[in-house]
């Protein structure tokens, strides 16, 4: 069976399997809106204002009495794949790798690891957020023997990445244009605010003064369509 597996993105050598795989999992999604109410209006005006990167919220079970282990009670079987089924891998040490992976602070990037969680359907890159964890089982020295972690992940994305996500293409924002061979302004107006009449503010806008030949390779800015109209 395949087990939930959180790699450090700038370190591949750091791993962390869990030894059990979660029961279940939750993704959260939120969208942030200003909320408007005119004078006398008994409606909200909702505006955009942003999405919030998703949440992934996960709990691993850490054993470290041994009943976990892979074919822990089948002799045969440990002894084919020369497996020993008394070895046991400590909780302390469990956790430690989860940390290294995913918590603990670097001083190479000068912070905590970006992580990538995989397992069957699920493909998640982000932090770690929050972390908890419920021991539930000690030795006679109080050494922990099992331990509940939950863990809370936040998604994020380069900048390159959130720029190709949004590909905003709204009249209403900025754009920077490079020119292609065989574009006009109005073709390039056209295209960023539905409607070639622009082009002559867009000129003003970039101080063209010959703006009927286009270089290739040139570099145009569109203003917010409100400010050329």
């Amino acid at each position: 069976m395949n087990k939930v597996k959180i790699t450090a993105k700038e370190d591949s050598a750091k791993i962390f399997k869990a030894p059990i795989n979660p029961s279940k999992y939750s993704l959260a999604f939120k969208n942030e809106y200003n909320a408007e109410k005119a004078s006398g209006s008994i409606l909200d005006n909702l505006k955009y204002e942003s999405t919030q990167s998703p949440e992934l919220d996960l709990e691993f079970l850490l054993d470290g009495t041994g009943v976990t282990q892979k074919n822990s009670g089948n002799k045969l079987i440990n002894k084919i794949l020369k497996t020993d089924p008394l070895k046991k891998e400590s909780v302390s040490e469990q956790l430690k790798i989860f940390l290294n992976t995913t918590g603990t602070y670097n001083g190479t990037i000068h912070k905590p690891h970006i992580v990538k969680i995989s397992w069957g359907t699920l493909n998640f890159e982000g932090v770690l957020l929050d972390l908890v964890v419920d021991y539930s089982l000690f030795s006679e020295n109080g050494a922990p023997l099992r331990a509940i972690l939950k863990a809370k992940f936040r998604g994020t994305v380069t900048q390159i990445e959130e720029a190709l996500i949004k590909n905003n293409s709204s009249p209403d924002l900025t754009h920077k244009r490079t020119v292609q061979d065989g574009d006009t302004l109005p073709l390039m107006t056209e295209r960023i605010y539905g409607d070639s009449k622009y082009y002559l503010e867009v000129a003003k806008a970039n101080g063209l003064i010959n703006f009927r030949q286009l270089k290739p390779g040139t570099e145009l800015y569109f203003p917010p369509i409100e400010k050329v109209s």
